[in-house]
């Protein structure tokens, strides 16, 4: 078969999907991007918040903004995208591509709170 050259039907795609352009990839990291944006943020507000000996209440409430903002933002971009339909054109690697974004940002969100929640409980500074 070297040589030879296969078409979409013989693929198992319609014959009318289309490839999904790699511009639309970028959704598989968003979630993770966002969860990383928020790690940055809690590790820069506590490391700032004891460097110039912030109050107690001060720090755990700027740590509490950052992890509450980030689950905001998460929540959001998982509502959003959850609601819209795959594009028909795609096929069903539109509808699988859809479906693993949605989940990415499920677990995005999940890892947040459970790594980044647990920081509102221990000592602030040492």
């Amino acid at each position: 078969m070297s040589g030879q050259h296969t078409s979409a039907a013989s693929e198992g795609r319609p014959l009318n999907a289309r490839p999904v352009p790699p511009r639309q990839l970028w959704l598989l990291v968003v979630g993770y991007g966002v969860w990383f944006l928020a790690l940055a943020v809690i590790y820069a507000v506590h490391a700032l918040g004891c460097a110039f000996a912030w109050p107690t209440g001060a720090l755990r409430l700027g740590l509490g903004v950052a992890l509450l903002a980030s689950l905001a933002v998460l929540g959001w971009l998982w509502r959003d995208y959850a609601k819209t339909a795959p594009d028909p054109a795609f096929g069903e690697i539109g509808s699988f591509l859809r479906w693993t974004v949605v989940w990415t940002l499920i677990t995005a969100f999940v890892t947040t709170v459970l790594t980044l929640g647990p920081t509102l409980l221990l000592r602030t500074c040492v």
